[in-house]
């Protein structure tokens, strides 16, 4: 955040001096920047927002493609499991035992 606000700028006052500036050309150039200033503020403000945004979008879309993956996987190692029994039912009576051992 940078150190000077719109109400700094807004606030300060100069010395006067007998050969200065006009007074009123600063203040308006002042007012002019201040105007600029609190615009800047506010742009920074909201594209931080969206940035936020479009943060949680990409990750509630990877949570998504996660989940589906995980779905995908699970689905996959129900068929293999399937297939194993089937494999280990046609190969010997100890099979059951062994598929026990290793597949819930």
């Amino acid at each position: 955040m940078p150190g000077l606000t719109a109400r700094d700028i807004h606030n300060k006052e100069f010395k006067r001096a007998m050969r200065g500036y006009d007074v009123d050309e600063v203040n308006h150039f002042l007012d002019q920047i201040i105007k600029d200033y609190i615009e800047f503020e506010k742009t920074i403000q909201t594209q931080s927002v969206l940035n936020e945004h479009e943060r949680y979008n990409q990750i509630e879309q990877l949570l998504q493609q996660l989940l589906y993956d995980v779905q995908q996987i699970r689905e996959e190692n129900r068929q293999l499991r399937e297939q194993l029994r089937e494999q280990l039912k046609g190969s010997s009576n100890g099979a059951d035992h062994y598929s026990q051992q290793f597949y819930r």
